[in-house]
């Protein structure tokens, strides 16, 4: 009799697109582990711990880092403003606007710190930016034509501020100079979202969240009205990004992440987990850069089973393919978490959520330091070798890893024929008895526990060492079955 193997020995495949299929190296499900810095390995991601303390009371929708000093101010929906000095310390409270009126973004631009609240724009001096920003700031500085409730994305072009407000791009010169309708688009069309190329300011818009329509605009900067527009037709646009010149945009009830350049567009991946009947709302600041990746907060609304936190998309060089991970679970981890804001802060990766009840809220940061997550989980593809109906028996189970540190704990977990749960019990766990932390290798002769399978599917879970400074790593896992165990070969036997 020929045995079959099957083997995964890297882990950079990221999210398949379906739990039986996907690119060289992908599995189906993974939380809280990194897989791209060392591609041929499985490692805990660092850990995500709140620091805001409970004097964060409301949605953070915006943050905005202070260049000249790297303190961190973030923007919440009652109206106040919070203050972090430059990755340290606590979270303190500088100032609550006159009327508690939400705060949908901040920038910082020619020598102040500007927020937007639907009806309004606010500054302060970035030289009064301190413990207390009594007597320093200006209400009301400008006031919009749309007021839009929704978002109000801001860019500086060409040392000019451009601020979206519904059907309205508002322009702030260098001298004060205020232009509620710099330039005009569809009027029953709302601003999400800003970027530049260097040559045209691209410009994405929707009707709402109940229709499914989006459309992009291009703007020399100078010219009265827009240069061009396309269609998305079916795609509601949530926010964009630009990176190295072109426009990585959010889209969709059920959100894709396309890259676009000029008038061609390309869908790189839908986000996992969200069904057929689902929907998704990514906010308008719920996209960053971190590290090079792109950081999605997933999300600030609908109904879908992803995982709440900070998604990353991309790759850390030429040689691996772009893929998308859960690495950071908020600090809350919940599944019904509200995810509002994703910042990088001088080197730190922050978030912003709250919980589906609104009484409590959170501001995340990735730690900088070599502190992970408690857990991380993996879940492989099905594997069900050449044909699903075979039925088949396995023959052993090993898996490679680093000898293991104080409290470090890696297990394997077996599951077949599409159950809907885990069992309780780890067919591996190192270190036991048998294998000892000096070991690099485990197995399982003949797995009685098992039986004999037509589909089946593996998990991994990770736990940190000693205080979660060290992370266990797994390098492969194998699996060596009879491919053929019905000589009959009846269909569906378990």
């Amino acid at each position: 009799m020929t045995y079959q193997n099957w083997v995964q020995n890297f882990f950079y495949g990221g999210f398949a697109d379906d739990k039986f299929l996907g690119i060289k190296n992908s599995f189906q499900y993974a939380k809280g582990v990194e897989i791209r810095e060392n591609p041929n390995s499985l490692t805990l991601a660092r850990s995500v711990d709140k620091i805001s303390g409970s004097v964060v009371d409301t949605a953070i929708k915006s943050m905005v880092t202070i260049s000249t000093t790297g303190d961190l101010i973030m923007f919440g929906s009652n109206g106040k403003i919070f203050r972090r000095v430059n990755n340290t310390g606590s979270v303190t409270l500088v100032y609550t606007d006159t009327g508690n009126a939400a705060i949908l973004n901040g920038f910082e631009y020619n020598g102040y710190l500007y927020w937007a609240t639907a009806a309004n724009l606010h500054r302060i001096a970035i030289s009064a930016i301190d413990a207390d920003w009594t007597g320093s700031v200006t209400e009301d500085y400008k006031t919009f034509l749309v007021g839009n409730a929704n978002a109000h994305p801001m860019i500086e072009i060409s040392n000019i501020l451009y601020i979206g407000d519904g059907k309205y791009l508002a322009e702030l010169d260098s001298f004060g100079t205020f232009t509620g309708n710099r330039l005009s688009i569809f009027g029953d069309e709302e601003i999400r979202a800003l970027t530049w190329n260097g040559k045209l300011c691209r410009i994405y818009s929707r009707k709402s969240t109940h229709v499914d329509y989006g459309a992009q605009y291009f703007w020399n900067g100078t010219s009265v009205v827009y240069n061009d527009r396309i269609i998305w037709e079916g795609l509601t646009i949530h926010t964009a990004f630009n990176k190295d010149g072109y426009d990585y945009v959010i889209a969709g009830k059920r959100p894709i992440i396309f890259v676009t350049s000029d008038y061609q567009r390309i869908p790189l991946k839908a986000l996992p987990m969200i069904g057929r009947i689902d929907d998704c709302e990514i906010a308008p600041n719920g996209v960053t850069l971190f590290e090079n990746l792109l950081v999605i907060a997933a999300c600030a609304g609908g109904t879908n089973t992803i995982g709440r936190g900070a998604w990353t998309f991309g790759k850390f060089n030429k040689n691996y393919p772009e893929v998308i991970n859960f690495d950071y679970p908020t600090s809350n981890d919940n599944v019904t978490d509200k995810v509002y804001c994703v910042h990088q802060n001088n080197g730190a990766l922050y978030l912003s959520w709250g919980n589906s009840a609104g009484t409590t809220f959170g501001v995340d940061m990735v730690s900088t330091t070599t502190l992970y997550r408690a857990t991380g989980e993996l879940v492989s593809l099905v594997m069900y070798g050449s044909l699903a109906e075979y039925l088949k028996e396995l023959k052993r189970l090993g898996i490679s890893f680093k000898p293991t540190a104080v409290n470090e704990k890696i297990e394997i977990f077996l599951r077949k024929n599409l159950a809907s749960t885990w069992p309780a019990t780890p067919e591996i766990t190192v270190p036991d008895s048998k294998f000892g932390s000096t070991n690099s290798y485990a197995f399982l002769e003949s797995p009685a526990a098992i039986g004999d399978f037509n589909f089946i599917e593996v998990k991994i879970i990770l736990t940190a060492g000693l205080n979660r400074t060290t992370t266990p790593t797994l390098t492969g896992i194998s699996l060596v079955f009879d491919p053929n165990i019905d000589t009959n070969q009846n269909v569906g036997q378990s």
